[in-house]
């Protein structure tokens, strides 16, 4: 959907001006906190210097530039701020007008598109800030379309430079609706600020961050930067729009930054005459024995900007407090500007570390960059650590001989972690709690928080307790009422039945005690004959027999204490270890151990699976704190769907011996020979198994979709379309928690049908699904390797599945996958002592094995790639989608 005509104004005479708040100083322009910031009137802008004058020439820049050019060589560098005088930012403007810059125009494409989109997610009373005020005729796009929606907001440039807030504050008309404010400083001085003032007042606000400037810091720097944005200025509802420009290819990005015509070589070379008038004389550094020297670092993503020496040289300061010599050599490179240039998994990773989720991203339609909404959501799982870890402090193996074809200490980007502890620490992916804390053995209490508050998200935000309580929108389970209760009765179970918290209280069952009988176990019965069920609780038949919400919840938040209080203790023995020896060798603990990550994976599993009921209801609200996703914003659907092209085959060469499953045998928990806790498993993923001799075979890139799916159902003339679509007159959608998906918006989705739907669609096609080693074989050889893959969507990354394409191999996510393996037990099955029905009440060869995760799963389980799952061939509620196999 585009927008085209955004120059509409409002009837009423616009605004006259704006007024520039100088926020450099405590008191300086100070805006006293009185309790209504919407309408407290800041204070006129201080008196406007002499035009003639730049803002950086200042004598006390003149020891920051010695001191950065007084280094040895390959170790110089010159402030990035040099550039950016009046003549500098001239040139920069005419760089943005180049079609060989395709930034800005790129971005320029994106908001022309999605700028009512925008202006229709902020509400009367938002507050928009912009991170630095350069040309701001991107931004004017976003405020003609706040002014044409007619919600009022006010607008605050932060920058600097005033002569550049005046001048671009100015450059942006007038408006009746949007009030415009520059605040004169820093980022560092912005974010308290901004904090003081509307942090904690019930203001929604929107962060600007375009040009994609993000790319002038390291990845670390920028990770660290928006993680105290996120924990100081950015609540539930608020915005953050961040522009990022996509590794393109190598050469499109050498032109970008040394054009034809010259611009660029001329605005950075411009910084050596600003160095000059700085220092106070003119022939302090001759401009003239200086080359502008650009180059594009392919595996870093960053292209870099020096100054190559065309010859030795001495540079001379003198002055009355210092006196300077500083000896450069040929060839030898001055380092001045950088630009980080990001893949779609690197964009995820560093929002991840900041604490923010991508609500939307959106590229321009020459797929050269990316705008990015993000936002903080109730909760957040981690997802991907490694990746993570290796973005923002990579590895001297994965950059390779790159860092050494330039000879500038600057460019190194390797960064060993050891060195970073305290960055690591603050972004969440520090190593160090692996040494005090079994992390593959023991959720954290940090996790149990996460998890808790998802699930008080889900179900009570997400059901309405007054009309849906006994609401069952898939007959086969209980009423939603059920399951409130049935997540901390089998914890409590749990907790009392093996003494788990023995050593901070008695461990008895939290009153009342019947709540253990009635919620203890839930119901999967046979979809054939419904009346034969594996043991279960018996629940009352009546609404009015069910304990009230109140008496849940409040049972709920008992306990839940059990748990906080027992790991607050082991984590208080951790850290004073400083070693994981408080539970390796205290055999007593390892398993209420394992009973706790056994409880934390059920509730995960239940989080997931209580979604399954609510997107079958009419009634579900959607979740609070999560924005919406851009096509409940859009006019109107595409009329034709069509689906992608057919999916190509990847070739899985035969193997000698193929391993899967994990050791972890609960009988180890007692034997004082093992010396160290297991790693945790369920039953049905232990022993490890080794089969031989497995053949070769093709399997499709990516899973099936809803595109797809209707086609064949088409095809075949059927109209039974799966239970996660939905049918109003002749308009097809897609279930979610948001409400019906247009199939239009949905088509390349993967599509969540049964096994028998799925089975039915292959031999149509004359193929067949994956057998459950076949698609673990598949998704290990894909992680491991080196083709480009899509970013798994698990753990609420989004809260639907996401796109699938041709050009990336999807392995992981949207959707777990059906294999045409039968959930049996197998040699070497030992059914658990903890639950022994777990698996062992499912070997009725009704049920097929499934492998991955959703989008609603959570990564402990989705990145455990010897976790398996299982369903019924005929229910058509999970989940899960398929591919092709031959």
């Amino acid at each position: 959907m585009v927008f085209n005509d955004l120059s509409v104004r409002a009837p009423s005479p616009p605004s006259t001006g704006y007024s520039i708040i100088d926020i450099r100083t405590p008191t300086n322009g100070e805006v006293k906190d009185n309790g209504d910031i919407k309408v407290s009137r800041p204070p006129s802008p201080p008196h406007s210097a002499d035009a003639s004058e730049d803002a950086f020439d200042h004598s006390d820049l003149s020891k920051t530039i010695l001191d950065s050019l007084d280094k040895p060589a390959n170790q110089k560098s010159i402030p990035t701020y040099v550039l950016y005088d009046k003549k500098g930012l001239r040139l920069f403007d005419q760089i943005t007008y180049l079609d060989e810059y395709y930034l800005t125009n790129a971005e320029l494409d994106i908001l022309q598109r999605k700028a009512n989109e925008l202006a229709a997610r902020l509400e009367n009373g938002s507050m928009i800030f912009e991170l630095g005020a350069g040309a701001l005729r991107k931004t004017q796009v976003i405020l003609r379309a706040i002014e044409k929606r007619q919600i009022h907001v006010d607008y605050y440039a932060l920058d600097l430079d005033q002569h550049e807030l005046d001048r671009s504050l100015m450059s942006l008309g007038e408006f009746q609706y949007v009030k415009l404010f520059g605040l004169l400083g820093t980022y560092d001085q912005g974010i308290p600020w901004i904090n003081q003032h509307f942090t904690s007042k019930g203001i929604k606000k929107a962060f600007l961050w375009l040009g994609s400037s993000i790319g002038n810091q390291t990845r670390l720097e920028s990770a660290l930067f928006l993680k105290r944005l996120q924990e100081m200025c950015v609540e539930p509802g608020d915005l953050c729009i961040i522009g990022f420009d996509k590794r393109n290819h190598t050469e499109k990005i050498k032109t970008a930054y040394n054009d034809p015509k010259g611009v660029t070589r001329e605005f950075i070379m411009n910084g050596l005459d600003h160095i000059n008038r700085i220092m106070g004389c003119g022939k302090f550094i001759d401009p003239a024995s200086f080359a502008y020297d650009s180059a594009y670092l392919e595996k870093q993503g960053r292209h870099v900007a020096h100054y190559r020496a065309l010859d030795n040289m001495i540079l001379n300061y003198r002055s009355d407090t210092f006196d300077r010599t500083i000896q450069i050599k040929k060839d030898e490179l001055i380092h001045v500007e950088h630009s980080y240039k990001y893949s779609f998994q690197e964009i995820t990773s560093l929002l991840a570390a900041a604490g923010l989720d991508m609500a939307e991203c959106w590229t321009d339609s020459k797929d050269q960059y990316r705008l990015v909404l993000a936002e903080v959501r109730p909760f957040k799982f981690a997802c991907n650590v490694n990746a993570v870890r290796e973005i923002l402090f990579p590895s001297k193996k994965s950059l390779g001989e790159e860092e050494k074809s330039i000879q500038c200490q600057h460019c190194i980007d390797s960064k060993d972690m050891s060195a970073y502890k305290h960055e690591a620490t603050e972004l969440g992916v520090s190593l160090s709690e692996s040494e005090i804390w079994p992390i593959d053995s023991l959720p954290t209490l940090k996790e149990w928080k996460e998890l808790w508050k998802s699930w008080d998200l889900v179900t009570q935000q997400m059901i309405n307790h007054d009309t849906m309580l006994f609401e069952r929108p898939i007959a086969l389970r209980h009423p939603f009422i059920f399951y409130l209760g049935h997540i901390p009765a089998f914890l409590d179970i749990q907790l009392s039945r093996h003494k788990v918290d023995i050593e901070v209280g008695p461990a008895n069952p939290i009153q009342p005690e019947y709540f253990t009988d009635i919620f203890e176990r839930g119901i999967d019965p046979d979809m054939d004959d419904p009346t034969q069920c594996h043991p279960h609780s018996e629940v009352p038949k009546n609404d009015n027999d069910w304990p009230s919400v109140k008496s849940i919840l409040k049972y709920q938040q008992d306990v839940r204490k059990r748990v906080t209080d027992l790991l607050n203790l082991w984590l208080s023995e951790a850290r004073d270890a400083q070693s994981t020896a408080w539970i390796d060798k205290v055999i007593r603990r390892r398993k209420p151990a394992r009973a706790l990550w056994m409880s934390f994976e059920h509730e995960a599993m239940h989080l997931e699976t209580i979604i399954y009921m609510l997107v079958q209801s009419p009634n579900t609200l959607p979740p609070k704190g999560v924005s919406l996703p851009s096509w409940k914003f859009a006019a109107e659907a595409e009329a034709d769907i069509i689906p992608l092209a057919e999916a190509s085959y990847i070739n899985i060469a035969g193997a000698a011996s193929v391993i899967i499953g994990h050791n972890d045998r609960e009988e180890e928990d007692s034997n004082p020979s093992c010396q160290k806790i297991q790693s945790f498993g369920w039953d049905n993923e232990s022993p490890q198994r080794e089969y031989k001799n497995q053949r070769s075979f093709r399997i499709q890139t990516r899973p099936i979709t809803n595109g797809e799916y209707l086609a064949y159902l088409k095809d075949i003339g059927s109209s039974d379309i799966p239970a996660s679509w939905l049918k109003h007159g002749d308009q097809l959608y897609v279930r979610t928690v948001f409400g019906p998906c247009p199939m239009a918006f949905a088509k390349d989705w993967p599509a969540q049908v049964s096994y028998n739907e799925a089975n039915g669609y292959a031999k149509s096609k004359g193929r067949r699904l994956p057998t459950e080693l076949e698609l673990t074989r598949f998704r290990r050889e894909i992680a491991s390797g080196s083709r480009p893959k899509k970013v798994p969507n698990i753990g609420f990354l989004n809260w639907t599945p996401t796109p699938v394409n041709n050009e990336q191999v999807h392995y992981l996510g949207d959707v777990w996958e059906w294999t045409n393996t039968i959930w049996d037990k197998y040699d070497g099955f030992q059914p658990s002592t903890i639950y022994p029905g777990y698996s062992a009440d499912f070997f009725d060869g009704k049920h097929r094995v499934v492998l991955g995760g959703s989008w609603a799963t959570h990564p402990r389980i989705a990145e455990r790639d010897t976790f398996r799952n299982w369903y019924q061939s005929g229910y058509p509620y999970v989940f899960a989608g398929f591919r092709l196999c031959e």
